[in-house]
């Protein structure tokens, strides 16, 4: 009976384990000089996997103040490329230093926020909206988690430790004075790269060639402040 009740124990947990993804943030780009019309996300991964219960969120401010759902983006129906990346691309998309996108979104543009603390984030089973308040007393402690899990996390950083709020333990700039247009991973940290387009833009291909490019993780601070 002992045993029985074991294996019972056992099958239940099985069956409302979380899906386990080998899916990873790889490369964003959130500004640009000019308008922003190349704003991008790459995932790494397995060729072919399935992206199926995987949303994409960015976590920044709004009229309830930090922790506020900027920008959502299901992943359903969708699979990393045969080449192990994932180029996600708005139509307004015009960049041609990179890989053909795996997805062209002809509908809402990401709208990245930038000149401010983010978080970006890759998670499963999320219930929530854009517009909804996960960090109610503004805090910088999430109070609302609606997914069953994060994949993986990054916080793209203005102002570090004041601001608008930003919770990954994972941090990228700031980029002299400003949050970075351009993040990336190099040999597994993330890094920022330059604020021009396609000097260390990879998208949809593997980051080595840009991450050799002695600019990266340099101040590219006086670049951008020519676009402001």
């Amino acid at each position: 009976m002992r045993l029985f009740k074991v294996s019972l124990v056992l099958v239940c947990l099985a069956l409302v384990a979380v899906p386990t993804f080998a899916a990873t943030l790889n490369e964003i780009r959130i500004d640009q000089g000019g308008s922003d019309y190349d704003e991008y996300f790459e995932l790494a991964g397995n060729p072919g996997e399935s992206l199926d219960g995987l949303t994409y969120v960015v976590i920044g401010d709004g009229t309830t103040g930090s922790g506020t759902i900027e920008c959502v983006v299901p992943l359903d129906g969708l699979s990393i490329g045969a080449d192990g990346f994932f180029l996600y691309v708005e139509s307004s998309y015009t960049t041609t230093c990179g890989d053909t996108p795996d997805y062209m979104d002809a509908g809402t543009p990401l709208n990245f926020e930038n000149s401010d603390n983010v978080t970006h984030m890759l998670v499963s089973g999320f219930t929530g909206a854009n517009a909804d308040d996960l960090d109610i007393d503004d805090d910088w402690t999430l109070d609302v988690t609606p997914w069953s899990a994060i994949v993986d996390w990054v916080s793209l950083v203005e102002s570090v430790g004041t601001g608008d709020a930003y919770y990954s333990p994972n941090l990228v700039g700031p980029d002299g004075i400003y949050v970075p247009g351009l993040s990336l991973v190099c040999d597994g940290t993330w890094v920022f790269g330059d604020f021009g387009l396609c000097v260390n833009d990879s998208p949809g291909m593997d980051n080595a060639t840009a991450c050799a490019v002695p600019s990266v993780e340099t101040n590219f601070g006086s670049v951008k402040s020519l676009f402001r």
